[in-house]
């Protein structure tokens, strides 16, 4: 008798350790998710705020060109407004997070997690082609105004292959 007791006795206290084991183990994976979706955001606030510099630069040296070359150029480096949008979209997602974020599905959390870095993907590959943009742009004005080439190699612009350009968003 005593010894059906301790063996019940022993299982149930295996499947309380095991019950526990694994509720520590969600909230270490939550954890790391939750932490994960903070890096990523960080770094996408960082990101903007590059992009929102390089298109400001941009901007400036596109002003310098003659206005035959620039009209649509200028247009199109509007963008402040875009990334002013993003910035308090991830606001909101950190406040959310900072509201949710442990009573959130851990599902729900992955998702947002990966909706962050396919936002970061998307806005390099935005910077690559608005570097690319840029280097066409200062080619064709170095071709009809020599001086162009000078004011755009000043802003880290054109210049050819192997001079350094500024970083892009990785």
């Amino acid at each position: 008798m005593l010894l059906k007791f301790l063996i019940a006795a022993l299982t149930l206290a295996s499947l309380v350790v095991i019950g526990l084991l694994w509720r520590l183990l969600q909230l270490r994976r939550r954890q790391d998710t939750l932490r994960s979706i903070m890096d990523s955001a960080d770094a996408l606030e960082r990101e903007l705020y590059a992009c929102r510099e390089r298109m400001k630069t941009m901007h400036r040296w596109v002003s310098t060109l003659p206005s035959t070359l620039t009209t649509q150029a200028l247009a199109s480096l509007n963008l402040d407004p875009l990334v002013q949008k993003a910035l308090r979209d991830l606001l909101q997602q950190r406040l959310w997070l900072r509201d949710n974020g442990d009573t959130a599905p851990l599902a729900q959390l992955r998702r947002t997690r990966q909706d962050m870095e396919r936002s970061r993907v998307t806005l390099a590959e935005n910077m690559t082609k608005l570097e690319a943009a840029g280097e066409e742009l200062a080619e064709a004005s170095s071709e009809t105004h020599p001086v162009s080439a000078l004011i755009a190699s000043a802003y880290g612009i054109g210049g050819g292959e192997g001079e350094d350009h500024p970083p892009t968003l990785h």
